[in-house]
């Protein structure tokens, strides 16, 4: 029989949140805003560390973030930067983003000694945020003084904002890292589980590696052998969101106390769903949700 929660899950997620471009059209995102949406829909206490600008976009961002459930009492106003953005244009038919750059994510400044004291039950980040020195700094903080049983990164590659330095500072922090197929180059050629095990290997605070594999599904590797999941059956409208989702639905289910089983079905069937709708944080069927948590 599978755990009810009974105990408020509580979460610090730190990073971007912007705004795709789409002509006149635009649509609120980023990876962190996106997993502490999902995470708050599950039911969990998210503080989301993050920084918009002084304009009507951050306004509008404020409200979103609160309209979500998540509490903006972390996330800074910044008069001197705008708030996040991505032109997003077609190029021979394929979409290209065009990330704006010196935005109020840049620089997230360190949030108030009252949060970096709270006890969380997990530490949330990427590398998007982190291009910026500024807000590396702050992540860095959030890693040395968060008191969080669990410090997950999901990597998040997006184009040249990352590096091998930048990985490397940050993973003996690591206890969940997660990555898809397509990130897992940044890691060396070697195959899905001979990279697993380097890592494992190189960084003992791991406690569990989560692979993505799209249609293929996803892996938990636990250092010793593999678990993996059963193929997504859904047919694929939007893939915006998906990633995020299932981060937020694995990482809710594994700090109630679930089994890897009970959190691996359960990310894979949130994340099945998102991929029929369109926008990163469709609502929830309710008998989606009483099965998912």
């Amino acid at each position: 029989m599978n755990k009810v929660v009974t105990e408020l899950i509580r979460v610090c997620s730190f990073g971007e949140v912007l705004w795709d471009l789409f002509g006149s059209d635009r649509a609120i995102g980023g990876a962190p805003f996106n997993f502490s949406a999902h995470l708050s829909r599950l039911g969990a206490d998210v503080t989301f560390v993050s920084a918009v600008g002084s304009d009507p976009l951050g306004s509008e961002t404020l409200d979103c973030i609160r309209a979500m459930g998540i509490s903006a009492d972390s996330i800074s106003i910044l008069p001197d930067r705008p708030t996040g953005y991505c032109a997003v244009s077609l190029v021979d038919g394929t979409p290209h983003y065009d990330l704006a750059e010196g935005v109020a994510y840049d620089y997230i400044p360190v949030p108030e000694k009252t949060v970096l004291e709270n006890r969380y039950d997990a530490l949330y980040f990427g590398t998007l945020a982190s291009r910026n020195p500024a807000s590396a700094r702050t992540r860095d903080e959030l890693l040395r003084s968060c008191d969080a049983r669990e410090v997950f990164f999901d990597i998040n590659i997006r184009g040249k904002y990352w590096s091998s330095e930048s990985l490397a500072e940050v993973l003996p922090y690591v206890t969940i890292l997660k990555f898809s197929r397509e990130e897992m180059g940044v890691f060396g050629p070697e195959k899905e589980k001979k990279i697993c095990e380097k890592l494992f290997r190189t960084y003992p605070n791991l406690r569990l590696i989560v692979l993505t594999r799209d249609k293929d599904g996803a892996w938990i590797f636990d250092g010793k052998s593999v678990l993996k999941s059963e193929k997504p059956r859904s047919k694929v409208v939007s893939t915006v969101g998906a990633g995020d989702s299932f981060s937020a639905c694995f990482l809710y289910n594994y700090l109630a106390g679930q089994s890897l089983s009970v959190c691996l079905e359960r990310a894979i069937r949130l994340s099945d769903y998102v991929v029929t709708q369109l926008g990163a944080i469709p609502d929830y069927p309710d008998d989606l949700l009483s099965n998912i948590r």
